[in-house]
C-alpha cells in the first residue's frame, strides 16, 4: 500500500485541535449543525453508497459488472472482504480546486482506497487484519482524476466491525488545504451535540472513584465494589469511543477487548451488586446468566492471527446473531434483577432507601427498554434530538442512579460508623472487665506455686480462672485455696458478662462454701435464667497438706504428672437449676504438678483442618503453662485461632513459694 501524501497539518496539530474542541464543546452551549453542506465540501452519506460483499478486484473499477447495487446499512454487514463505492459529480468549484482532498473517517480499521480504479491510500493492513481503530484519514485525489468531474471512489474494507460506529462521521471531498478544517469542524459539530452523553460519563466515573473508596474503608460492603465497577465499566467504555471522536488511533485490538470485556460483564456488575445488597449469595440461575453475557468475550478469538479459511469462518460465528443475542438477553436479565431490590427499598422506613427504589424502577426501565430497541422490538425513544443537542437518557438515568446511590450508601456508611464506635465503646467496656476477671497477679499461697497463660481469640474472650484463698482458722499462715477455671458459650461482650456474673458468684460464695461441688452447684444456680448461654467449669481445693478434691461440670479432664485424672461426666453450669456435681479426692504429692485447660488447647486446628487433640494434650500436660498455651497456638498458625486458650499449672513445694504470674 503507498504512503500517504503529506497532510497540510502535523498529527500533533490534528490531536491539539481535537483537544481543544473538546474543551469548547464542554464549556460553551453553542452548537454547529452537524454535516451542513459547506462552500466547497461534498459529504459523503454512507446510505449513498452501494455495497458488495466479496473480494472482487473488479470492484475498484468504474465497470464492474460484479458489484450488486443495494443500500449499505451497518445492520446488514458480513464478516468477509467488502467494497462500498459510490459515483460522485463534481461540482464545478471542486472540478477546478489545484487539489482535492478526500476525508475517510467511519470506516472500519483496515481499508484501502481506490478512485476510478487507482489505488491513492488507505488505513492499517489487510494482510495482518489489524489497523487504528476509526482512524480519519486524509488521502490526496490525484488532479488528473478530480479533472475528469466524475470519480468512482471505491472502499476495500474488511467487514467486521468490533464496535458500534460513532455517527456523524461520513467521508467528505473538499480542496487539499481545507480538508483538515473539515475534519476539525466535524468532529467539533459532533462534541457540541454529545457533550451531555460525556458529562454525564465523567460524572460515573467521578461516582466510581467515591464507591471504591468507601469499599477501601470498610471491604465488607461488596455492593460498594460492584456498584462502583459497573459505572467505571460505563465510563470507561465512553472514554474509548471519545478516543475515536478526537483520532487517537488506538489499535484494533484494544478496542475489541475493551468493548467485549465490557459488555460481557455487565451482567455479571448487575447481578453481583444486586445479591450483594440483599445480603445474599447468587443462585444458580443467575449464575447461569451471567454466564451467558460471557459469550461477548468470543470476539476476542479474532485478536489472534488466524489464516483466512479459518478466520472468516470463525468471524461469521462470532460476530453473528447467536452470541451477540445471547449476550443482550444476559444484560436484559441482568437489568431486570435490579427489579428484585425495589419490594425491599420501598418497604423501608428509611428516606433514602425508597429513593434507592425509584432510581432502580428508572434504570431498569431505560436499560430494558435500550435492548428491546436494539433487538427491533417495541420501545419507547430515549436518544433524540433536543434541538441541537443529542439528548440521551441513558447516560442521565445512570447519574440520577449514582447520585442516589452516593447520598443513600453516605447515610448508610454514617450509620455504620457510627455502629462501629458504640461496638468499639462496649468492647473497650468489656476489656476493662476481663481485667477484673482475668488476674494480672497471681495470689501468694504458701506450699504451691501457681502459673497461668491465657490467649483469647478475640480481644474479649469467654476464658476465665479465679484463685481464692479459704481461711484456715486453725492454721492461718497455711490456709486453704478454690482453684476454678472455665469457658463460657460464645464471645465478646455477652460471654464477658456471663464470666463477670459467674466471677462474682464465686468470690460471694467461697467464703460459705467449702467444697468444689457445692461451689459449681451455687453458681449453676445463679446462671440459670440469667444467662443466655452456659459455662464449663472445673473447680478444685487444695488444702494445706495436699488433699485435692476436684468437681467437674463438662470441663475436659485435669492432669496429674502428664496422666489424665477421670472424673464423672455432668452438665455444665447453666442448664439446670437441681444439677448435682460429683466429687473426687487425691492427694498431691511435693513437686507434683497438676495441669488444667480449656478446649480451646485441644481444639486448636491447623491449616489441614487437623485438632490439637487430648493425646498431644496429655503428652506436654507435664510442661509449663506457657509451653502448652505457644504449644497450641503454634499447631495452628497461619489459620486463625478459633478458641480462647488458658492453662494453668499447680504443682506443691516442700517450702512455701511466691506465685509466678
Amino acid at each position: 500500500m503507498p504512503q500517504q501524501p503529506g497532510l497540510p497539518a502535523s498529527r500533533a496539530r490534528i490531536k491539539n485541535r481535537a483537544l481543544l474542541g473538546l474543551v469548547l464543546a464542554a464549556l460553551l452551549p453553542a452548537v454547529v449543525p452537524a454535516q451542513t453542506q459547506q462552500p466547497s465540501v461534498l459529504h459523503l452519506p454512507w446510505n449513498q453508497w452501494q455495497l458488495h460483499i466479496g473480494d472482487e478486484p473488479s470492484c475498484s473499477q468504474i465497470e464492474a459488472p460484479a458489484c450488486t447495487p443495494q443500500q449499505f446499512n451497518y445492520s446488514d454487514l458480513t464478516p468477509a472482504n467488502q467494497w462500498r463505492r459510490i459515483q460522485v459529480t463534481l461540482p464545478a468549484d471542486l472540478q477546478s480546486a489545484p487539489q482535492l482532498g478526500l476525508l475517510v473517517q467511519g470506516e472500519q480499521p483496515v481499508y484501502e482506497v481506490f478512485v476510478n480504479g487507482q489505488l491513492i491510500g488507505g488505513s492499517g493492513s489487510l494482510a495482518k487484519r489489524s489497523g487504528p481503530e476509526y482512524c480519519r484519514t486524509i488521502l490526496t485525489i490525484p488532479s488528473s482524476l478530480s479533472r475528469q468531474g466524475r470519480l468512482l471512489i471505491a472502499i476495500h474494507g474488511l467487514g467486521v466491525r468490533p464496535a458500534i460506529p460513532v455517527p456523524g462521521f461520513v467521508p467528505a471531498l473538499a480542496p487539499l488545504q481545507q480538508i483538515q478544517t473539515v475534519s476539525d469542524l466535524d468532529m467539533y459539530a459532533y462534541l457540541c451535540a454529545s457533550w451531555q452523553h460525556y458529562l454525564c460519563y465523567g460524572a460515573m466515573f467521578g461516582a466510581a472513584f467515591v464507591f471504591f473508596l468507601l469499599f477501601s474503608v470498610n471491604t465488607h460492603l461488596h455492593e460498594y465494589f460492584w456498584l462502583g465497577a459497573r459505572l467505571l465499566s460505563l465510563a470507561v467504555y465512553r472514554i474509548f469511543e471519545l478516543s475515536w471522536v478526537v483520532n487517537l488511533e488506538l489499535p484494533t485490538w484494544l478496542v475489541i477487548f475493551a468493548d467485549r470485556f465490557a459488555n460481557g460483564i455487565s451482567a455479571i456488575l448487575l447481578i453481583e451488586f444486586v445479591f450483594a445488597f440483599l445480603g445474599r449469595r447468587v443462585p444458580w440461575t443467575f449464575r447461569a446468566i451471567q454466564l451467558l453475557g460471557l459469550a461477548s468475550f468470543l470476539s476476542m478469538l479474532l485478536l489472534f492471527p488466524w489464516p483466512s479459511s479459518i478466520y472468516f469462518p470463525l468471524a461469521s460465528f462470532t460476530e453473528g446473531a447467536l452470541p451477540h443475542r445471547a449476550m443482550q438477553l444476559a444484560t436484559l436479565l441482568g437489568d431486570l434483577s435490579l427489579l428484585l431490590l425495589v419490594p425491599g427499598c420501598l418497604k423501608s422506613k428509611r428516606a433514602e432507601m425508597r429513593w434507592i427504589g425509584a432510581a432502580l424502577i428508572f434504570i431498569a426501565f431505560i436499560e430494558s427498554n435500550r435492548m428491546l430497541g436494539q433487538n427491533d422490538l417495541p420501545s419507547l425513544p430515549q436518544d433524540f434530538m433536543w434541538g441541537n443537542l443529542d439528548f440521551d437518557l441513558r447516560p442521565l438515568a445512570y447519574v440520577i442512579f449514582a447520585a442516589v446511590m452516593l447520598i443513600a450508601m453516605t447515610f448508610r456508611f454514617r450509620r455504620i460508623q457510627d455502629r462501629n464506635r458504640e461496638v468499639e465503646q462496649e468492647m473497650a467496656a468489656a476489656r476493662s472487665v476481663q481485667q477484673i476477671l482475668i488476674p494480672d497477679q497471681l495470689p501468694h499461697i504458701p506450699g504451691l506455686t501457681i502459673e497461668s497463660a491465657y490467649l483469647p481469640a478475640q480481644e474479649v474472650g469467654g476464658d476465665f480462672f479465679q484463685i481464692l484463698t479459704i481461711p484456715n482458722s486453725i492454721d492461718p499462715d497455711n490456709p486453704s485455696a478454690f482453684i476454678v477455671l472455665g469457658d463460657v458459650s460464645g464471645k465478646g461482650l455477652k460471654a464477658a458478662m456471663t464470666v463477670s456474673l459467674i466471677v462474682g458468684t464465686l468470690r460471694s460464695s467461697a467464703a460459705h462454701f467449702f467444697s468444689p461441688a457445692l461451689l459449681l452447684g451455687e453458681v449453676n444456680r445463679s446462671l440459670v435464667g440469667r444467662s443466655e448461654g452456659f459455662a464449663t467449669c472445673l473447680a478444685l481445693m487444695i488444702e494445706p497438706g495436699g488433699k485435692l478434691t476436684l468437681a467437674n461440670a463438662g470441663h475436659p479432664n485435669p492432669y496429674l504428672n502428664g496422666i489424665e485424672i477421670p472424673t464423672d461426666p455432668n452438665l455444665p453450669l447453666g442448664l439446670a437449676a437441681d444439677t448435682h456435681y460429683a466429687e473426687i479426692t487425691l492427694q498431691l504429692a511435693p513437686h507434683q504438678r497438676c495441669t488444667l485447660v480449656t478446649d480451646g488447647v485441644v481444639e486448636a486446628t491447623s491449616l489441614t483442618r487437623e485438632l490439637f487433640g487430648f493425646d498431644r494434650t496429655q503428652a506436654i500436660s507435664a510442661q509449663s503453662a506457657n509451653k502448652i498455651a505457644e504449644a497450641a497456638r503454634a499447631f495452628g498458625t497461619g489459620a486463625p485461632q478459633a478458641d480462647d486458650i488458658t492453662v494453668l499449672t499447680i504443682a506443691r513445694t516442700t517450702q512455701p513459694q511466691p506465685a509466678l504470674a
